[in-house]
């Protein structure tokens, strides 16, 4: 139960937010979201879990809601307070301006802290040993391919002045605090890694900039995170987090958690990969063998040669569609199954040797004494090759795995595509369409309390296709969906009067530019959105010569440089025009005059496309059920909510909306839709 003191504590907070906070407004949305949250976090409803479930639009002012709502529970709880982003600019702006402003106004003190992945960190072992090179000269490395192409002059010299900024503390370690980035490929010889890092065993331990960081964790009281890092933490046994029983979750922009997790829990592999990692193990093997004096496991390379030729034999058969080829509902062909059993025996077999021989090697470095320069190195590599057969033998045994009747299946597919050499690899991949047991087992059955929230979360105003997509059960938890603080029935939303209906692609897109032309002011700020970059593209050349303003087309400069500019023109009183597709449908912060006139092409109805999608869709049918109304619709709504958004971002600001999509007054789901929508002025021309 929500104590007292602690309501006191939070009436305290809120107060000083008010007294203190320039422009700071009185929102009753925001009152009723601090309420409910610390009402939640405090068990007060029944249920067993205390998650929350908000959509507070626009101008609510949830960041601060959930501060002050959130802080002061989980420190009288002794609970860890992770919040948790979709992007980095929000976790920027966490980090560097809402967090240490919640510092100033909250009546409880807290620490905090930004984590990151350990790939973000350097390993300084592996680059002393890059940077010496001690490896590439000595002659046990020779048939060892440390590297798929060795770094060159400049990259060495990059390297060196990097470990130099770090031995100088001039650099902290982290590959974001770095003004010129090494190439991906040799960032991940020398960066952190769970299976090649030795932790407290290793001589620059106590200098190590991941551990560090996570020391700085420990002490925090406030996490800042993301949902990438969340879910790739607690899918590979919650070793960065606090465990997540002690520690309640913040996830802001919750409407991308799905989408975030169905890549988390993908596998792929690709039958050249397979080839590399082997010849890797075998040639690591022969060298650790040879230092310890040891028998050379029989690694037979020939044999898995053959049966990925015979893979690729069979691969070639199949018939491809935009180089992609989905096995129906997930269930993989009889005749690859059969190979990939095969493969699946071999690699397994391999694993278990070189698991061995890894165990017997860690128990002679324990005994013998051998140059760092020479152990360090192939320990590294005998790591990687770990983590190479775990994640090939992960996809293989997906490959054979049978799916339970009637749940949603896995999504199985191959990818073709040409290498630099020109020969084809295949690219093998499996996927889950339903991730809501995953999160229901690593997250909502565990945690001590969550908060999901998003200026949208409801789809055709209902929370249930969030509950489906997540694993939330309605009956268990809390859901609430707040009244925006703007006033809307000023806007004009203008459902155009066009011939073409976005079906008829070539005539829609004549009539969109022909449109705009007539519609758009050329002293105004606007924001046109597309659905398809070639519509855009073909509209963006129908009117670029004719517009008496500045264009700006998405790709031809990158986001953050196309609003720069934008708002740079609006500021001289110069008209701008924005083309975009949905990046800029979500995440656009364009106040006052910088925006204006929102024109939206046509709705975005995903259309299964990607193999996951088209799973799913397929086997909705097969269950007798409407993937058009289940899936396609509500998500439509969602981005039509967004989209729209794009205008209103304060009390003052004013404009038009336009849609060039008469389906939404000429199919049965246009009134779902727009029912869905803020209180808008609607014209239908």
């Amino acid at each position: 139960m929500l104590s007292d003191e602690l309501k006191a504590q939070v009436r305290q907070s809120f107060m000083s937010l008010k007294e203190d906070m320039d422009d700071f407004k009185i929102r009753q949305a925001q009152n009723k979201m601090i309420a409910e949250i610390s009402k939640t976090l405090s068990a007060e409803y029944k249920g067993e879990h205390n998650i929350l479930c908000v959509e507070a639009p626009t101008g609510t002012g949830k960041t601060f809601a959930y501060l002050l709502g959130s802080i002061p529970i989980a420190k009288a709880n002794k609970k860890k307070l992770i919040i948790s982003s979709a992007n980095v600019a929000l976790q920027e702006q966490l980090l560097f301006k809402d967090v240490p402003q919640a510092q100033k106004y909250l009546s409880v003190d807290f620490e905090y802290a930004l984590v990151k992945g350990r790939s973000r960190y350097v390993c300084i072992r592996n680059l002393i040993n890059v940077c010496e090179d001690s490896a590439s000269n000595n002659p046990l490395f020779e048939s060892i391919p440390l590297f798929d192409k060795p770094p060159g002059k400049y990259q060495l010299e990059q390297l060196s002045d990097m470990l130099n900024d770090y031995s100088t503390k001039k650099w902290n370690g982290e590959i974001d605090d770095l003004m010129h980035t090494p190439n991906h490929s040799i960032w991940q010889k020398i960066a952190c890694n769970r299976f090649t890092c030795t932790a407290k065993s290793c001589e620059f331990y106590q200098d190590c900039a991941f551990f560090k960081a996570r020391r700085k964790i420990t002490k925090a009281d406030v996490i800042i995170a993301n949902h990438d890092l969340v879910l790739a933490d607690l899918s590979t046994g919650n070793t960065v987090l606090p465990d997540v029983g002690e520690s309640i979750f913040i996830f802001d922009e919750a409407h991308h958690l799905n989408s975030k997790a169905l890549s988390h829990f993908s596998l792929t592999t690709s039958t050249e990969f397979i080839k590399t990692s082997v010849r890797q193990a075998k040639a690591v093997s022969e060298q650790l063998c040879k230092i310890s004096k040891q028998d050379v496991p029989d690694i037979n390379i020939k044999q898995i040669d053959d049966y990925l030729t015979d893979l690729t034999q069979l691969l070639k058969q199949l018939e491809f569609n935009d180089n992609i080829y989905l096995f129906n509902q997930g269930v993989v062909d009889e005749s690859i199954k059969q190979i990939s059993e095969n493969i699946f025996t071999l690699i397994s077999t391999v694993q278990t040797k070189f698991t061995l021989l890894k165990e017997s090697w860690g128990d002679y470095l324990k005994i013998t004494a051998i140059d760092k320069n020479i152990c360090n190195p192939i320990s590294n590599i005998v790591g990687e090759c770990e983590q190479h057969f775990i994640s090939i033998i992960a996809l293989f045994s997906s490959f054979l795995q049978t799916d339970e009747p009637n749940k949603a299946p896995h999504s199985r597919w191959i990818e073709k595509s040409t290498l630099a050499n020109k020969k084809t690899s295949y690219l093998l991949n499996s996927a889950q369409t339903d991730v809501s047991k995953n999160l229901d087992q690593l997250i909502w059955s565990k945690v001590s309390g969550a908060i999901l929230t998003s200026a949208t979360l409801t789809s055709l105003g209902s929370f249930e296709r969030l509950n489906k997509q997540l694993g939330l059960l309605r009956d268990e938890n809390q859901y609430l969906r707040l009244p925006s603080p703007f006033v809307f029935d000023q806007v004009d939303f203008i459902i155009a009067k066009l011939k073409a209906s976005p079906t008829q692609v070539y005539e829609h897109t004549q009539e969109v530019a022909s449109q705009l032309l007539k519609r758009l002011d050329s002293n105004e700020g606007s924001l046109v959105l597309f659905a398809s970059n070639k519509q855009m593209q073909m509209v963006a050349d129908l009117v670029e010569t004719k517009l008496n303003c500045t264009l700006f087309v998405q790709g031809e400069y990158p986001k953050k440089h196309i609003l720069e500019k934008h708002i740079a023109l609006r500021k001289q009183g110069k008209g701008s025009i924005i083309f975009g597709l949905d990046s800029f449908a979500e995440g656009v912060d364009l106040k006052g005059d910088n925006l204006t006139h929102v024109v939206i092409a046509k709705l975005r109805f995903s259309v299964p496309t990607s193999p996951i999608d088209k799973t799913l869709a397929g086997y909705l049918e097969l269950q007798n059920r409407n993937p058009f109304m289940e899936i396609s619709l509500p998500d439509a709504s969602l981005k039509l909510i967004q989209a729209c958004g794009r205008l209103i971002r304060t009390e003052t600001d004013t404009g038009k909306i336009t849609i060039f999509d008469n389906r939404l007054v000429t199919k049965f789901y246009g009134k779902q839709l727009l029912n869905a929508l803020p209180g808008y002025n609607i014209i239908v021309e």
